[in-house]
């Protein structure tokens, strides 16, 4: 038996072996591959580098765990950029699961064990400073380092319940909650999650309906951003940014050269392109999930385009392709 017929009648097992080493490794050691944001990503980072503490946004976890490889990066890395810039976040889900992602993605950024965490504080922590009257943002950080409070190493910053975020969760029927927001959000989610009225909440005071809000971003793993675009977007004027799967993405750029959406992240890719920025920014210290996932992404890539020219080049060395059938094992 020659080389070439060695190599093509290889145990396909060895070929699960090399894609499993490819698979593992740069999660050990990351390889730090470059990438190039695109248009769509950096389209909408610069649009929340224009925000300040006087804006707000929409995060819509509109995805389950089946896209959350993809998705979930995503989320995250908005978060922290609205989170860096003190950019008050409404948080949404459209589906139930979507209110168990982003109760993970708050966890992540919030996980003491981080390099790059940002401290939670709680509603009832900060009563004694808006008792005093303090609701603006550099007021109530000002207050909060007077009762001698002080941040570790590792973190970046605080974020206020309530001032820096509302996590509103999910409510069923969500394409009417949409409309229902764009005359009140109180009207819809009378409390957050953890049962705060949110008339008290001074980001509401502030931002009041979808009119008030300067952007939405949705995360999701289906069509549920569509209801973005026809219920926000298309009645009311509301800025829409997308985050979808690799698969959906090129399904959903007519919105971008429609100009309906500021733009969008597809994949795990678009999640990568934004923790790029970030890290070029200093808003993180290290590279986020997505760009290590982009590492084993491309190896994985790189190694079947291997396997599957080598085998090429066996086959027609070999003449194998003269010959009706090969020796060997099945």
């Amino acid at each position: 038996m020659s080389i070439w017929e060695k190599m093509l009648n290889l145990d396909r097992r060895w070929i699960f072996l090399l894609i499993g080493i490819a698979c593992v490794v740069p999660f050990f050691t990351p390889l730090g591959l470059p990438i190039l944001p695109s248009q769509e990503v950096v389209s909408i980072y610069d649009y929340m580098e224009n925000l300040t503490t006087d804006n707000a946004i929409f995060v819509g976890f509109d995805f389950d765990p089946g896209t959350a490889a993809e998705n979930m990066p995503m989320g995250v890395a908005v978060l922290r950029h609205a989170f860096a810039r003190h950019i008050p976040v409404f948080i949404t889900a459209y589906g139930p699961l979507g209110q168990g992602m982003a109760a993970m993605a708050l966890d992540e950024i919030t996980d003491e064990e981080s390099d790059d965490y940002y401290v939670y504080v709680n509603w009832e922590d900060w009563a004694s400073i808006r008792e005093q009257g303090i609701t603006d943002r550099a007021g109530i950080e000002e207050a909060w380092i007077a009762a001698g409070n002080t941040l570790s190493e590792n973190a970046h910053g605080w974020v206020f319940e309530g001032r820096d975020v509302a996590f509103l969760g999910y409510l069923p029927y969500f394409h009417l909650v949409i409309l229902g927001m764009s005359s009140s959000i109180a009207s819809q989610y009378p409390t957050d999650i953890g049962g705060t009225p949110l008339e008290e909440m001074p980001m509401y005071q502030e931002h009041k309906s979808l009119r008030d809000i300067d952007l939405a971003v949705t995360t999701a793993g289906s069509s549920a951003c569509v209801a973005w675009i026809t219920y926000g977007r298309e009645k009311i004027g509301l800025p829409v940014a997308f985050g979808v799967t690799a698969v959906m993405a090129t399904d959903y750029y007519i919105y971008i050269q429609s100009g309906q959406i500021i733009g969008q992240m597809g994949g795990l890719r678009g999640a990568a392109e934004y923790e790029t920025l970030l890290l070029r920014d200093g808003y993180t210290k290290s590279p986020g999930k997505a760009f290590v996932g982009m590492d084993v992404q491309s190896i994985a890539h790189l190694l079947i385009i291997f396997l599957v020219v080598l085998g090429n080049i066996a086959f027609f060395a070999g003449g194998f392709n003269k010959k009706t059938k090969l020796k060997g094992r099945r």
